[in-house]
């Protein structure tokens, strides 16, 4: 490896870190929405669409999905895979999520959950 390869790698990796600061810092100071709504789809069709409110109990749903039942649980303004049938069990690991740029996606199960906020602009045009 030369030299020139060594700053190549290294202008890479930090236009790399600066990317990501950069989208952690945008995320963080997005304004707080008051309430939001969840959308579950199974095997791409829309199975549920749950509104939260900031102040809400926690609810269960059963989602039944290509491989088996999963259930979601919703709490205030965010939501969580419980259980599912997955082996590998990547969706449950995920835990909560309140941001509507993250989703929880069970692949062998074809579940995706993704939050929809009503006070977040996703673009603007000029």
């Amino acid at each position: 490896m030369t030299k020139a390869d060594q700053k190549l790698i290294l202008i890479l990796l930090l236009i790399g870190l600066l990317t990501f600061s950069f989208s952690k810092f945008i995320s963080y100071t997005q304004e707080p929405v008051s309430q939001s709504q969840v959308v579950i789809k199974v095997s791409g069709e829309h199975v549920e669409t749950v509104s939260l409110q900031a102040e809400a109990p926690l609810q269960r749903y059963i989602i039944t999905g290509k491989v088996g039942k999963a259930i979601v649980e919703t709490e205030g303004l965010k939501v969580r895979m419980l259980e599912a049938p997955c082996p590998d069990q990547i969706c449950v690991k995920q835990g909560w999520i309140n941001n509507p740029q993250r989703a929880i996606i069970c692949v062998p199960n074809e579940v995706v959950i993704y939050l929809e906020a009503e006070s977040i602009i996703d673009a603007t045009t000029g």
